[in-house]
């Protein structure tokens, strides 16, 4: 059945299915490069020239509303995202640690690609560099799903020709399949809310305890890939890494207020964050609700972080 709607369509339906997963449409691109290429309808190079063109150019729409519209794209996305938002944190710190490279292999993370592409943008990566990298990446994407195509043709073929003998019952099927994956995805992500459910704090709240003679102890938990996009903070906030927390709150009295706050939807991070802090012996921790946007959005005051030279990643 595939094999039939690529011989109608043509490459057409490559470039289509690979510029619409390029956009962040749920669509499976890579066993139809995978099967195009096992047909021998099409030269293998002419069908990685269009799956490259075809993925940098949704890719680009990305890259610029990140340049345009920065954090806010970022949040947009994370909000929209059906993967756990550990996916995002993971995205932010590969950032951090290889910079623009990591669009070399992010096709091959899942998950990855979809936020790091609008994060070069918000960081100001230039074009020339963006395209460079982000070509080689799809360039490495795509040939490896070409040359399994050609390698493994004959058991494709032979696979395809066992499809088709049980009709449109196997395009049911995939479909079924597709749906409980989807659904999958959907209950890891609400159980993991679910186990992370503790009491926040709102933006007020914090306002009104940053006044009181001892002040909470506030931490911003965001990756230092997050705080270059975004380089503000509450006052006073304390930038730490959760690995580093146990070591720098070491002198800090074990019923001291603390808030935790980051970047991520649902204040996934945070609450984590704050549940490890209540293991070892801190009485009151709370994650902030919304995070840096809800104190911002409340027209409290932001203060700039010192030092970004030193958190902006390597291009």
């Amino acid at each position: 059945m595939l094999f039939d709607l690529i011989a109608r369509f043509g490459l057409w339906l490559v470039f289509l299915n690979i510029f619409g997963q390029a956009l962040g449409l749920p669509l499976p691109a890579y066993p139809t490069l995978i099967v195009t290429a096992s047909t021998s309808l099409f030269p293998p190079l002419l069908i990685v020239a269009l799956a490259v063109v075809a993925a940098l150019l949704g890719d680009a729409l990305w890259f610029l509303a990140g340049r345009r519209y920065g954090h806010h794209i970022l949040r947009l996305m994370c909000r929209l995202s059906i993967s756990p938002d550990t996916c995002v944190s993971r995205t932010e710190g590969a950032i951090g640690r290889h910079g623009v490279r990591v669009l070399m292999f992010a096709r091959f993370v899942p998950g990855l690609s979809a936020l790091s592409v609008p994060m070069a943008g918000a960081l100001g990566v230039p074009w020339r560099t963006f395209v460079l990298y982000d070509a080689i990446g799809a360039v490495l994407w795509s040939g490896v799903a070409v040359a399994l195509g050609v390698g493994f043709a004959s058991h494709i073929v032979a696979v395809l020709d066992a499809f088709d003998t049980l009709g449109r019952g196997v395009l049911w099927l995939v479909v079924l399949v597709f749906a409980l994956y989807l659904l999958n995805r959907w209950l890891n992500r609400y159980r993991l809310l679910r186990s992370l459910r503790m009491a926040r704090i709102g933006v007020q709240t914090l306002e009104a305890w940053m006044k009181d003679d001892v002040t909470p102890v506030v931490i911003d938990v965001r990756s230092a890939a997050r705080r270059a996009v975004d380089p503000f903070t509450i006052p006073g906030a304390l930038a730490i890494e959760p690995d580093d927390i146990a070591d720098k709150l070491r002198d800090v009295p074990r019923d001291r207020r603390i808030v935790v706050f980051c970047a991520c939807p649902n204040e996934v991070t945070a609450a984590r964050l704050a549940q490890q802090l209540r293991q070892q012996g801190f009485a009151e921790v709370r994650p902030l609700l919304g995070g840096l946007d809800a104190w911002r959005d409340a027209g409290y005051t932001v203060e700039k972080i010192d030092g970004m030279e030193m958190l902006v990643p390597a291009q």
